[in-house]
Formats: C-alpha cells, sequence, structure tokens
C-alpha cells in the first residue's frame, strides 16, 4: 500500500487482546486505515476502508469490518469482541454507528450482546439439513443440546389436508411438541402418524417417553420397528400466530419458516405427516446441491 510522507503513527490501542497500530490518510473526502495486528509475534494486516463519499452507510462498512476481524482471526462462538471503545478507537467512528453495526450483526445471528458484559462471536443458526433424520440427530450434529416439551398427544381424526394430499385416512395419533436447542425455544412440531402403524403401542406416546426420546427413535425402536426410507418436504413463509409466538418467545405475525414434512416406508407408504414451525431469525434452512453434468 501507498503512504504517504506525512503519514504517522496516531494510535496504539488494545484490541481484543491484540496490540493494534493504526496508520491513517485521507484522501479527496475517503479514509483508508490500516490496521496492524501483532499476534504471537507475528504481524497479520488487515484494511478496512470508512470511506465517506461512499453510498454505503458506515455501519455497513463497519459492519463488514467486524466481520473480516473475526474471520481474519478466527475467532470461535464465545470469543469476545472488542468494547466499543476500542472500535471507536480503532475505527474512527461514533457509538451510534457502532451501535447500528452491531445490532445488524446480533440480528444474522454472528454476534451476541450480553448487558453489561460485551459483545461475543454468536453461535450459527440451527440449521435444517436436507437428511430424513430427526430433529434431535441434527442439533447434535451441530453441536446443539435438544430438547424436547410435550405439548399435546391425542387420538384424531385425519385431517382432510392429509387425506387429500397423501391419503392418509383413519385414526391418527397426534403429537405435538416444543422443541428447544440449548434450552431456548426453536420450533413448533405437529406430528400426525396412522394408528394401524403403531402396532398397538399407543401406551408410549406419553411426556416421559416422548421428551426423553426423539420420535424417529420411538418409531424405529424395538417397540414399533417402523422403516423409514425417505422424505418429502416444502417450506414456505409464514407468520407466527398468537398461540405460536406464546411458545416460541417472539412477536404475533413475525415471520416464520414453515417446513412441512411427509416421510414414506421402503415400500412408499406414507407414515408421518409432520409440520414444523421455526421462527424466521433463530433459524435457516439449509440444502446441499450436487453438479450434474449436462
Amino acid at each position: 500500500m501507498h503512504r504517504s510522507g506525512d503519514e504517522t503513527s496516531n494510535r496504539i490501542s488494545a484490541l481484543g487482546g491484540c496490540v493494534v497500530g493504526k496508520r491513517g490518510g485521507e484522501n479527496a473526502g475517503s479514509r483508508e486505515t490500516l490496521d496492524t495486528i501483532q499476534l504471537m509475534g507475528k504481524h497479520v494486516v488487515m484494511t478496512t476502508r470508512m470511506d465517506r463519499r461512499s453510498p454505503a452507510p458506515l455501519y455497513v462498512q463497519l459492519e463488514q469490518a467486524l466481520l473480516s476481524y473475526i474471520h481474519e482471526r478466527k475467532l470461535a462462538p464465545g470469543d469476545k469482541l472488542p468494547t466499543e471503545a476500542e472500535i471507536a478507537q480503532t475505527y474512527e467512528v461514533s457509538r451510534q454507528t457502532i451501535r447500528q453495526a452491531l445490532s445488524r450483526l446480533v440480528a444474522d445471528g454472528q454476534v451476541e450482546r450480553i448487558q453489561g458484559v460485551g459483545s461475543f462471536v454468536g453461535k450459527p443458526r440451527p440449521s435444517h439439513q436436507s437428511l430424513l433424520t430427526s430433529f434431535t440427530q441434527n442439533m447434535r450434529s451441530q453441536g446443539y443440546d435438544p430438547k424436547r416439551r410435550l405439548l399435546d398427544s391425542a387420538i384424531v381424526d385425519s385431517p382432510s389436508v392429509i387425506q387429500s394430499v397423501i391419503g392418509l385416512n383413519g385414526s391418527c395419533q397426534f403429537v405435538r411438541r416444543l422443541l428447544l436447542a440449548d434450552g431456548n425455544p426453536i420450533g413448533l412440531a405437529e406430528t400426525w402418524l396412522p394408528v394401524e402403524v403403531l402396532v398397538g403401542r399407543l401406551d408410549l406416546f406419553n411426556a416421559e417417553v416422548l421428551e426423553a426420546n426423539s420420535l424417529y427413535e420411538l418409531l424405529q425402536g424395538p417397540e414399533i420397528g417402523l422403516q423409514l426410507d425417505r422424505g418429502v418436504e416444502t417450506v414456505r413463509a409464514g407468520a407466527a400466530s398468537d398461540e405460536e409466538a406464546h411458545h416460541l418467545m417472539c412477536l404475533p405475525n413475525s415471520p416464520t419458516l414453515i417446513v412441512r414434512r411427509v416421510s414414506y416406508t421402503p415400500s412408499n407408504r406414507p407414515v408421518e405427516w409432520t409440520v414444523m414451525t421455526f421462527p424466521a431469525d433463530r433459524y435457516e434452512y439449509r440444502v446441499e446441491l450436487s453438479h450434474s453434468p449436462s
């Protein structure tokens, strides 16, 4: 990088346990900042630009600078970020700009803020993977501690939508559960299972069993022995009802992600209809795509 002769080191600040030497110069209304981070005897150079002539607001530029800081230092979830005072000193921006940038990072799940303690690298949002696995398996594979809370369990008639879409008629075992990750509500799941595939073990569908085991573990375990071969899912946007908002601890009409799953046996018989509702700001849906040669 070119540095003019009158550029001088104007500040040394402690930033996240590292020593940061900052040199800056202004040119036609834009400011470029070079941060040299000394860590374990080595220097890592990161360039950030706070360009006041750019159409991008300063808080957006700072948001990207902080993301670069996290990625360059390979910070892990839970690692503490610099204080607002340190960020203000390093990047020469106002507290209002800092709070706007951090609020955007918090909303995106990149940063977690604890009142009176500070800002920390956020834990990745739980994601829904494109495999026929249980919620429990999915969360454990991502490092979360999954729990389930039974809200309802009853024998009901098949809803008309299930009858018309997959031809599942007759009585069903209905189960409604609140899904939790690390103790936090992450989703609601409503499941309908045809009674005839449960081999008379309706006694298993109680709070003691359903809160201690994943539903798939129960269905495929020795007591029922159901084989699940594949599933078909559809995803759509929704808005939280008052009841959903109560259980999920979000505002009514908050955006939600609604996932409908139909699971099939190896003989292609539909045996599970589940509708899961997730708050859109706490969950994401991930699909891995592969390239098929033409």
